[in-house]
């Protein structure tokens, strides 16, 4: 059976609790608002893959990780996908690390794809789906630095009470020297 993944920043619970706290349900109270422990931000979306291809893809993905360091984010505007009704917390200034490493990725993602890749990458959190508002996006909020330090492999799994977000497998970056 083919399984709906990702390829994502991983974030810790603690970190997760800390982009939760940026979730505004007074925007919208119709919207589907994420659980903590689904905050992530993903890098390359692959759709439905098998077993045998998430394999290959995460060890490919492995050498390119093991030259990765950590590095820091900086959460500072709440924005929206309009037209897909999302909410989320963006960064406004990617640091090139995390805009290569997307980069990276997706070439090695490329054979392994059955839908258009997005022309830009928009690093963000989703806070929020099913999202719609009148205020005037994006809104600067106060800043959240982040250290990634976990790239993984997700699956997607549809359950009754909404979607979940389950690492499969998790590299941890290592630290500049």
């Amino acid at each position: 059976m083919d399984d709906r993944c990702f390829l994502s920043l991983k974030f810790s619970p603690e970190q997760q609790r800390l982009l939760y706290a940026y979730q505004q349900p007074a925007f919208c109270q119709e919207a589907k608002w994420h659980p903590a422990d689904n905050l992530h931000l993903t890098l390359v979306f692959l759709g439905q893959q098998a077993l045998a291809a998430q394999q290959q893809l995460w060890l490919q993905s492995l050498e390119l990780l093991h030259q990765l360091p950590t590095f820091e984010l900086c959460f500072d505007e709440l924005n929206q996908f309009s037209h897909a009704k999302v909410l989320y917390l963006g960064v406004s200034q990617p640091p090139e690390t995390l805009m290569a490493l997307q980069q990276q990725l997706q070439q090695l993602a490329l054979p392994f794809l059955n839908a258009p890749v997005p022309e830009h990458f928009v690093p963000h959190v989703t806070l929020a789906r099913k999202f719609q508002s009148a205020a005037v996006f994006p809104m600067p909020v106060q800043p959240l630095h982040l250290f990634c330090t976990e790239v993984a492999l997700y699956h997607s799994i549809s359950t009754k009470h909404g979607v979940s977000y389950q690492p499969v497998h998790t590299y941890t970056l290592v630290p500049k020297a």
